[in-house]
């Protein structure tokens, strides 16, 4: 099954079952955002993210959402990534804007979920607020009051609490529709990935022809069906990273010592380490040393991952699922990778 197909099922599934009986809203939204995610359609998919998380705890970002802003300023650069960040989370103070008792413009801070289990013990509570029976005439009377008073504090959430669900109801049911007319015409990434994917594929081409006719390669295998042009989809990854390493930092058989007084070659076979290297020596006059060191350490997990999971196309069978994964990790990676060469990384603007 292809990614377009299942993109094409889960929405129709979800806009199918929208309304059922049983079905949250923040069952919708996940849906939905697993739909964004396939699609590659990035900004939809922070807000929803930020649609189902707690700000009441923590500090700073969730990993999710992070990771989210991350891909933006790989795909489209620093500036536009802060653009569509701030049109998906203006999606989310839409949503949760309410006023209080003071007409103060407030934000409603919980997750989705949380929203509706607080509305539903709300509810609940309200609606046994009942004055017992077999009381006197006057202990009822006290009763009665005491059960409006109590009533008319809950009254202000009952209110307040519907809107915003229905508000969050109707921007997920709205993205699901939008994406649906996206799809009939023929577009199953997002508008936003595919102009990210001119820009890249115009980049290497100038900067790594080779890579992105490796790319190329693997991106028209992906979807060929048999297991053995998933294989060579992986295989053809590994050959577009050595293709990036060799023109960005050519093989020398230099032997450098890094921070952590490893000595490393960069030879013709240790592509990984001419690349990672190649970030270091375009990195350091940029970011403070503890900084620039979590970032190397994380492109060195990263290519670790990727010849890991490149190697699998030679040695086992390979599913569609993870040919799909090497196949966007490796042109993410190419993405960063022309955007620190072309001076327009978010990487490289000082702390």
């Amino acid at each position: 099954m292809t990614e377009l197909r299942k993109v094409q099922e889960l929405l129709d599934f979800a806009l199918d079952h929208y309304d059922d009986a049983g079905v949250s809203i923040s069952m919708n939204a996940r849906r939905a955002q697993r739909i964004a995610a396939l699609r590659r359609d990035y900004v939809n998919q922070l807000w929803l993210q930020v649609e189902q998380s707690d700000f009441t705890v923590g500090k700073g970002l969730d990993p999710a959402s992070q990771k989210i802003r991350d891909q933006l300023n790989t795909l489209v650069g620093p500036e536009e990534a802060n653009r569509s960040i701030g049109r998906a989370y203006l999606k989310f103070e839409r949503n949760r804007t309410f006023k209080d008792e003071n007409g103060r413009e407030l934000q409603h801070a919980y997750s989705v979920g949380q929203i509706e289990r607080e509305l539903a013990l709300i509810s609940k509570v309200y609606d046994d607020y009942k004055v017992p029976e077999n009381l006197t005439q006057i202990d009822t009377y006290v009763a009665a009051q005491s059960i409006e008073s109590g009533k008319a504090k809950l009254i202000p959430q009952l209110q307040m609490l519907p809107g915003i669900l229905e508000r969050i109801k109707s921007s997920v049911h709205t993205f699901l529709v939008a994406t649906e007319a996206e799809l009939n015409q023929g577009q199953w990434e997002s508008p936003l990935f595919l102009r990210a994917q001119r820009y890249i594929d115009e980049s290497l081409q100038k900067l790594a022809p080779d890579a992105l006719a490796s790319f190329q390669g693997a991106r028209d295998r992906l979807y060929d069906g048999g297991s053995e042009e998933l294989s060579q989809a992986l295989t053809s990854c590994r050959r577009m990273i050595k293709a990036l390493a060799d023109a960005l930092y050519p093989p020398t058989n230099e032997v450098i010592t890094g921070e952590d007084g490893r000595d490393r070659t960069m030879s013709e076979d240790a592509y990984r380490n001419r690349l990672v290297q190649y970030v270091k020596d375009n990195l350091g006059k940029h970011k403070e040393g503890e900084v620039l060191q979590k970032l190397l350490d994380e492109l060195g997990s990263r290519l670790n991952s990727l010849d890991s999971l490149a190697s699998k196309g030679v040695h086992s069978d390979v599913s569609v699922r993870e040919a799909e994964t090497c196949v966007l990790w490796t042109y993410m990676l190419a993405g960063d990778l022309v955007r620190i060469e072309d001076g327009s990384s978010a990487h490289l603007q000082s702390e």
